[in-house]
């Protein structure tokens, strides 16, 4: 049967089509294998610009990071920490409401929920909040000032007063006095908070923020907010934090769902922020456990009155550690390639990470060198707490103009979905009309008419990962094929069904020159399709339908 299509340079050919397959990638797919139904919420971001994310319409918008461990509600005061001098920085300047009008956290959730995403906000747990009287203009309260700590290598341009907390001579300042900035609050400081959201946007039941977070990164207190908190966080009280705050928020909305630790990275997986990165004598006195297992044992063994679990998500940060793989603009072939490797310390047991991770050696069960995060956190989530959901509230796969890190994206999708992550927001929104903008448009609006993948991960396996990615998916009436082309060079594909998925099919997809946009379309009478030089650094999805009308129009 001749294909309809409308590039000239790519060229899809359905059974019976002439053309040269001897160079193709296989792929398989069955549609009735390894079924695993999924979350849109795996389509999140943190921040981004309200007006284009109500564009994109992603489904989920988290209020995370540094600047929120210390924010203070009644104020709209939050502090910059270790990013940037460690000052108070206030938001809105109408101090006569609690809080104020127009105050950065109720803007926030209101764009959210204004084009229908979802909020995940977070909760700080530190103890300690901006005070009240900060000011609302320069110089700002800063947790080491010149005046009263002495010279140090750094200050604020805008501020001279305000210290990077590090003397002349290269040695920490230690002893400060944490008043200087903030004030001691306890778990009573926020539930007013959240009162508030509830009466400004409904509970978590009807409408308002279903999502809280204790926090952020608390393994990192010790450096990031070392003001205020300049001992190393312990198991001990990351947990009686975990139970103190969680409890006092299902207190007050017993519909909110929480998460918990909010790690930083690898080495809070196995040990606390007391442990020489993995294992120390913090591990060693709670039973050698890694810290994610021992804080899930917790979870389960400390109900609520009534049953109700503390922390509902597992919630991980994880950047990949390969030089310039993360949040670098590099696009060489060399990184490219490490890039998209890099994916594998995701879900590969065999794969030894190429990073410094590998230097953490293979001694014992836990195989250090070998990340396999998200299959490590689900065993640990099946041993210790069953039921417990999967986040990953911050990753990055390569700045937003990398084509590279753009077909990252779109694969890390697939795997999200596949190897069972049930809620993810990338660091941070990308920016609008970038490259890797493009991967979250294949997903949330591949056809520009509203259609998105949902629905099931189902199984699909491609004969040369290194080359081509394949995740497939059912649902609205549809099965799905994602296919990266993680090389510098077009692939060609053979796809394989175990049965036939329907008699229509589109391909959309997009490159780095390209954004993403129908490529070809037509009929399929068998199971088995062959695509003909997808692009170089491309993310392609095949979209099959039956024959009914309002299916092959692209109705969602």
């Amino acid at each position: 049967m001749p294909c309809r299509h409308h590039r000239p340079l790519l060229c899809l050919l359905v059974a019976g089509c002439a053309g040269s397959a001897a160079a193709a990638v296989n792929v398989s797919v069955d549609a009735a294998a390894d079924v695993r139904p999924f979350s849109p919420l795996i389509f999140g971001i943190n921040y981004g610009d309200a007006a284009r994310n109500a564009v994109i319409g992603y489904p989920l918008r988290r209020w995370g990071g540094n600047s929120t461990t210390r924010y203070n509600w009644q104020v709209d005061v939050h502090s910059t920490a270790d990013d940037w001098y460690y000052e108070n920085i206030p938001g809105a300047s109408d101090r006569s409401q609690v809080p104020p009008l127009g105050n950065a956290a109720d803007a926030f959730v209101s764009a959210t929920r204004g084009w229908g995403g979802e909020v995940l906000l977070t909760i700080p747990t530190i103890g300690w909040t901006p005070r009240a009287d900060s000011p609302q203009s320069h110089p700002y309260f800063a947790g080491f000032s010149v005046a009263k700590y002495g010279a140090q290598q750094s200050t604020d341009p805008w501020d001279p007063d305000a210290g990077n907390g590090v003397r002349s001579n290269g040695t920490l300042i230690t002893g400060n006095d944490p008043h200087d900035t903030s004030s001691a609050v306890t778990p009573a400081f926020w539930t007013p908070w959240i009162a508030h959201l509830q009466a400004s946007f409904g509970t978590a039941a009807s409408g308002g923020v279903r999502f809280y977070a204790l926090d952020n990164e608390v393994m990192l207190w010790n450096s990031t907010h070392r003001d205020v908190h300049p001992a190393p966080t312990t198991y001990d009280e990351t947990w009686a934090k975990a139970l103190a705050y969680g409890s006092a928020i299902k207190q007050q909305d017993p519909a909110a769902q929480v998460l918990g630790p909010v790690t930083w990275g690898y080495c809070d997986l196995f040990g606390s922020g007391a442990d020489d990165c993995m294992d120390g004598s913090d591990r060693s006195a709670h039973g050698g456990l890694a810290f994610v297992a021992w804080y899930l044992q917790q979870v389960c063994a400390n109900p609520l009155p009534g049953g109700a679990r503390v922390v509902d998500y597992l919630d991980l940060h994880y950047y990949p550690q390969g030089q310039n793989v993360s949040m670098s603009d590099d696009d060489s072939s060399a990184t490219a390639a490490r890039r998209l490797r890099a994916l594998k310390e995701l879900y590969d047991p065999a794969w030894v990470s190429e990073s410094w991770l590998a230097d953490l050696g293979d001694f014992d069960a836990n195989h250090y060198s070998k990340p396999q995060l998200i299959r490590r956190a689900r065993a640990w989530i099946d041993q210790y707490c069953p039921g417990t959901r999967l986040a990953i509230t911050e990753y990055r796969w390569g700045n937003d103009g990398t084509a590279s890190g753009a077909v990252a994206q779109a694969e890390l999708f697939g795997i999200f979905a596949r190897e069972g992550v049930d809620m993810a927001t990338r660091w941070v929104a990308p920016e609008a009309n970038t490259r890797v903008e493009r991967a979250f448009q294949l997903f949330l609006d591949y056809d520009g008419a509203g259609s998105r993948v949902q629905g099931s991960s189902v199984r699909a396996v491609s004969a040369n990962v290194d080359q081509v990615g394949a995740y497939a998916f059912n649902g609205a009436a549809r099965t799905m094929l994602l296919l990266t082309n993680k090389t510098a060079s077009a692939q060609d594909v053979n796809v394989a069904f175990a049965a036939s998925p329907g008699a229509q099919w589109t391909l959309y997809g997009f490159d780095a020159s390209q954004p993403v946009h129908e490529i070809a379309s037509g009929t399929l009478a068998g199971t088995s399709l062959s695509l003909t030089a997808l692009p170089a650094m491309s993310a392609s999805l095949l979209v099959i339908s039956g024959n009914d009308v309002i299916f092959r129009d692209g109705f969602d």
